[in-house]
């Protein structure tokens, strides 16, 4: 995508990067230009520079609490959102 071009958010979940990354794989075999990315659900806390989150140092480790998106053009967006429909069925 085209910086300062207008799309349209198909694809929003919090936590599911491997449902994302079939998501990609279906809109990319389906032909659809898109853009992704994965963003934290909240700034990690720390001073110093220090960008440690108190969370990741419990009995399970670090979890996965990224948000995970994936644009279209508008012009696009009925088609990726049945090519999306179809995998998660």
């Amino acid at each position: 995508m085209g910086f300062f071009s207008k799309t349209v958010v198909v694809y929003k979940e919090l936590g599911k990067k491997a449902e994302w990354q079939r998501a990609k794989e279906a809109l990319k075999a389906a032909g659809i230009a898109f853009s992704s990315v994965a963003m934290p659900s909240e700034a990690p806390v720390g001073g110093c520079g220090a960008k440690l989150d108190i969370r990741d140092f419990g009995p399970k480790g670090k979890i996965d609490r990224n948000y995970y998106y994936i644009d279209v053009k508008p012009a696009d967006a009925d088609q990726a959102k049945a090519c999306l429909k179809k995998i998660q069925a």
